[in-house]
């Protein structure tokens, strides 16, 4: 197998690790993608990989930062959210991942967003769990989200080089 060969087999083995890396919560898959898409465009002088390509994989890295966020609020919102359910979630976001990274990301905003509806709101448990869930749905939309963007890349990137 030649040189050239080998660098594109290594790099989609990496970029199907970064893809199944996407659904992890904590880990910038989706940036990774592109980073090594642009190692191996400089290693084979863009030949396969031109500017439009590179150009469009930075749209789906940027549009990718604002999924999480917006699928969470969504959720949120569905399930009739307050601002304050909102600044729940925020805050229990951020708390959560100080606490623990791994599960914080996912249980943070779930709880900081019923705990702010169950106490500033006051319309009782059923009301701030449904706000919670709302939560937990958006996040888990916004995963699915991300590992969408994540096959397109990888995908995009198999059909140029191959």
């Amino acid at each position: 197998m030649e040189t050239m060969g080998i660098i594109t087999t290594i790099t989609l083995i990496i970029l199907i690790i970064e893809l199944f890396a996407s659904i992890i919560p904590f880990v910038p898959a989706i940036p990774l993608i592109f980073v090594t898409m642009l190692v191996y465009g400089f290693i084979e002088r863009f030949h396969h990989l031109g500017w439009l390509f590179m150009s469009g994989m930075a749209l789906i890295v940027i549009a990718s930062f604002f999924i999480d966020n917006a699928a969470v609020w969504l959720g949120a919102k569905s399930t009739g959210a307050s601002k304050f359910g909102f600044a729940g979630a925020f805050i229990g976001g951020i708390a959560g991942i100080l606490i623990n990274p791994v599960l914080g990301i996912i249980i943070g905003p779930f709880v900081g967003a019923v705990l702010a509806e169950f106490i500033f709101v006051r319309n009782g448990w059923g009301s701030a769990l449904k706000v919670g869930l709302g939560t937990l749905l958006g996040f888990a939309c916004g995963t699915v989200m991300r590992f969408i963007l994540a096959l397109a890349m990888v995908t995009a990137f198999f059909l140029k080089v191959h």
